[in-house]
């Protein structure tokens, strides 16, 4: 009985997840937006790379763009849930939600989850054939690969809950937009989207490593330079711990959203 317990009550997630995996499967044109715009993304860049030296960076053209497929396809994986939760306040769908048995966050982050499970394979291998078409190969660190196909999931959950923590502010904020944008922009640069974090200041870089956004895109991709075991120990266990403080953090804001969603639809 206690062994069937924890099944039980993960079932209802887990069938959530599938149902939008499933419907996130059959929308072709949006799978095939996220794809053409990655292919224009590091078409641009291999481009751009094959014209800019980069031996004083250590690394060459082909590796960098292995390096921003793999930020990217990180970052195009991870759902709106804060777009969902803002919208379920608006409507006042939430007051509907909350009474069931299940965790309404819970509910949501699962089908984000689902959504993501989907989008990571379809822009991975959209991602790694158009790295070897215009790369013309595999990064410096083949092996590199292996690392970050793991640690770029654990980093789409980290985006997810995130994402659900900044989405679990509507009750204050009625748009979250503004504070998803400030998370964005941060991301793109404190995380290295582009360039890869060791390219920056030192300075920089130190305070830069105190933030979630390093292991979020930096992370993942880094492995593609010099696969190091210390390293990727240290990456997962950064992922862990903020996917635990993010998870924290939007049930807790969550909870005391309850309270004023009386005056928001609710």
């Amino acid at each position: 009985m206690s062994a069937r317990a924890p099944r039980l009550r993960l079932a209802p997630y887990l069938a959530a997840a599938r149902l939008a995996a499933r419907d996130q499967a059959s929308g072709g044109a949006e799978a095939l937006g996220r794809a053409a715009f990655l292919a224009v993304l590091l078409l641009i860049f291999s481009s751009l790379w094959r014209h800019v030296p980069t031996a004083a960076s250590g690394t060459d053209p082909t590796t960098l763009l292995w390096y921003l497929a793999i930020t990217e396809w990180v970052f195009l994986s991870v759902p709106a849930v804060h777009l969902t939760l803002e919208r379920d306040v608006r409507t006042g769908d939430v007051a509907y939600r909350l009474p069931r048995p299940v965790s309404y966050l819970g509910m949501r982050v699962a089908e984000a989850a689902g959504v993501a499970a989907v989008r990571l394979v379809v822009l991975a291998v959209t991602a790694g054939g158009l790295c070897l078409l215009l790369g013309g190969g595999l990064p410096a660190h083949p092996a590199g690969l292996l690392v970050a196909l793991p640690l770029g999931v654990a980093a789409v959950l980290l985006g997810i809950v995130a994402q659900a923590a900044v989405g679990a502010t509507a009750p204050w904020v009625e748009d979250v937009s503004p504070l998803y944008w400030v998370w964005q922009k941060a991301a793109f640069v404190l995380g290295g989207l582009i360039v890869p974090l060791h390219l920056y200041p030192e300075g920089l870089r130190r305070v830069v490593e105190w933030t979630p956004f390093a292991v979020l895109l930096n992370g993942p991709a880094s492995a593609v330079f010099a696969p190091d075991g210390a390293a990727t120990a240290r990456t997962a266990g950064l992922l862990v711990g903020w996917v635990a403080v993010f998870t924290l953090v939007a049930r807790g804001v969550h909870r005391r959203g309850l309270s004023r969603l009386g005056v928001h639809g609710g």
